[in-house]
């Protein structure tokens, strides 16, 4: 990601390099200006993406150093927590002036990536993201006269599809034709012998009835080995991969209208795929399917997979009950120093 930002009493500036991102899929979602914080939030959809983050969301912060610290993070937890309820496949990132906040204990799920000195020996820069393990940093000299040091962030996110193996699962290809054999094999199934040897018990005949089902369309139906990559959607099928491979055999060809024909298709048969998705666990939901339900909404959401998941402990614990318990504790009254009237 290759930007960078400004800050001061007038304003904020976000500069992002037209090599990285096109000036047309560049959008503001938020700007706020109080007293205790300046606050900036831009869209971004640059040329390059890893496919499990539907865009990026950069948002820029301006904490002058007279603010009330607790009101300023406050503001950007409620801005923060919208933009992911609103867009909960984003890449997002905080950077800017936090001069004395600091966002741990208001904003959950960050991680903090510049480590240097940004002014003098203390860290009043910061750069928070949604992502573990995503920049390295280190620090350059200041720009002209600023009295703040330069930080360079290096990527060293590693895709989803990179750090977790490819695997392969069997489908069945099912078709008109195919469920007329299956039809014909039960028509002609003699269903008395079932009852004749198990009488009275119900559960035994069901659970013979259920298996023989299951051995008939084993045998009947095709299947086909497909392989399922990590980072694809749910509801990514083979029309859309067909889709993805003519733009890029177009983009190859430097056939500018042919990517242009292709990409309209290809929005219109995600927003098919999706829609069907999306009545697909509406329909599993009507039907008390729950855990299925849950499974498929963790799949729209991009939720962590099991094993992946965040470990936790009693520093966390104790994180969370200082923020969930935040307003409830009267804050601290400030005392000041001998010899001074407060204004």
């Amino acid at each position: 990601m290759t930007f960078a930002t400004c800050d001061s009493a007038g304003g904020l500036i976000l500069y992002i390099n037209i090599k990285w991102c096109n000036p047309g899929h560049v959008t503001v979602k938020e700007t706020i200006c109080t007293p205790d914080i300046e606050l900036l939030a831009v869209g971004l959809r640059p040329y390059y993406l890893p496919r499990e983050f539907s865009h990026a969301i950069v948002v820029v912060v301006y904490i002058p150093p007279s603010a009330n610290a607790a009101r300023a993070c406050d503001v950007i937890h409620s801005t923060v927590a919208r933009l992911q309820t609103d867009h909960p496949g984003a890449f997002l990132t905080i950077n800017g002036d936090f001069n004395h906040a600091k966002l741990p204990k208001t904003l959950t799920g960050f991680t903090q990536y510049v480590k240097c000195s940004t002014r003098e020996n203390k860290i009043l820069d910061m750069m928070y993201a949604n992502v573990k393990e995503a920049y390295s940093s280190s620090a350059l000299p200041p720009l002209g006269t600023s009295d703040h040091n330069l930080i360079r962030l290096v990527p060293t996110y590693k895709p989803v599809v990179r750090r977790q193996p490819v695997t392969t699962r069997t489908v069945q290809l099912w078709s008109g034709v195919v469920e007329e054999r299956l039809q014909d094999c039960l028509q002609i199934t003699n269903w008395d012998l079932f009852t004749e040897d198990f009488g009275e018990d119900v559960e035994g005949l069901a659970d013979c009835i259920t298996l023989y089902i299951r051995t008939c369309e084993e045998s009947i139906v095709p299947t086909k080995k497909v392989r399922c990559f990590p980072n694809n959607k749910p509801w990514i099928n083979k029309n859309i991969k067909a889709l993805l491979n003519r733009k890029k055999r177009a983009f190859m060809a430097k056939d500018r209208e042919g990517v242009k024909s292709v990409q309209k298709e290809l929005k219109g048969e995600l927003r098919r795929a999706k829609k069907g998705y999306k009545e697909k666990i509406e329909g599993k939901l009507e039907d008390n399917s729950t855990r299925e339900v849950w499974d498929g909404l963790k799949g729209i959401t991009g939720q962590k997979q099991a094993g992946l998941d965040e470990g936790g402990g009693q520093d966390r614990a104790n994180e969370l009950n200082l923020f969930f318990n935040r307003f409830d504790v009267p804050p601290p009254t400030h005392t000041p120093p001998a010899g001074r009237v407060s204004q």
